[in-house]
């Protein structure tokens, strides 16, 4: 008998480096242009800005949202970053290498490599198919668990729009608060001109957040 094709590993997360790379331009660019207009890195750097911007937003969002769902959110964070799935072509090279071993021996030889699937919706159906699930009935559970997953990506990624929407009037509090500070000092013009250029770091961390981030 032929040699049977070794089935696949396990695939390990990939690194998205065009989520990276587009971090590193667009924050490049903003920056950069600072610098070219005469400005300095340290001038955007403002440890209460951020403290304003990003405890508003998050805390905003925590009313608005639930528990389960900000957890969700939380734990799909790491998917900006990494690619559990991998090239559509693994993953079609992947179920062809199942199926093939399953037209040779049997689908049942088939339960001890669906155990060691990384990938839950994937090992959810052979484990259904090693089962003896009707075919029907097992495409009828699959598109059910097809479903939910979508909903609950969905509700994760309403979340992080939500926080979007929320982080430019947040910056616009911390401006303002910034303002009423500036006020105080009016008969000092320097100062004035310091402060008001501090205010408005909050208002660049606000729409810097809700639109690179």
């Amino acid at each position: 008998m032929a040699n049977e094709a070794p089935l696949p590993k396990a695939r390990r997360p990939r690194l998205d480096f065009a989520t990276i790379g587009g971090l590193a331009v667009a924050l490049g660019g903003i920056l950069g242009g600072l610098v070219l207009e005469g400005g300095s890195i340290t001038d955007v750097a403002q440890h209460t800005a951020a403290f304003i911007v990003l405890g508003g937003t998050l805390g905003a969002v925590m009313v608005t949202t639930p528990t389960h769902i900000l957890i969700g959110a939380a734990r799909q964070l790491r998917l900006v970053f990494f690619d559990p799935a991998g090239p559509p072509s693994e993953v079609i090279g992947e179920i062809i290498s199942y199926a093939t071993k399953a037209r040779k021996n049997g689908i049942v030889s088939l339960e001890q490599d669906a155990e060691n699937i990384p990938d839950p919706f994937l090992r959810k159906a052979l484990n259904l198919a090693v089962d003896g699930t009707d075919i029907q009935e097992l495409r009828r559970m699959m598109d059910l668990e097809l479903a939910v997953e979508e909903q609950r990506t969905e509700a994760c990624a309403r979340v992080y729009e939500a926080a979007g929407g929320y982080a430019p009037t947040i910056g616009i509090i911390g401006a303002v608060l910034g303002l009423i500070q500036v006020m105080k000092h009016l008969s000092n013009t320097e100062e004035v001109g310091k402060g008001i250029a501090v205010a408005f770091v909050a208002t660049v961390y606000g729409v810097g957040i809700a639109n690179i981030l």
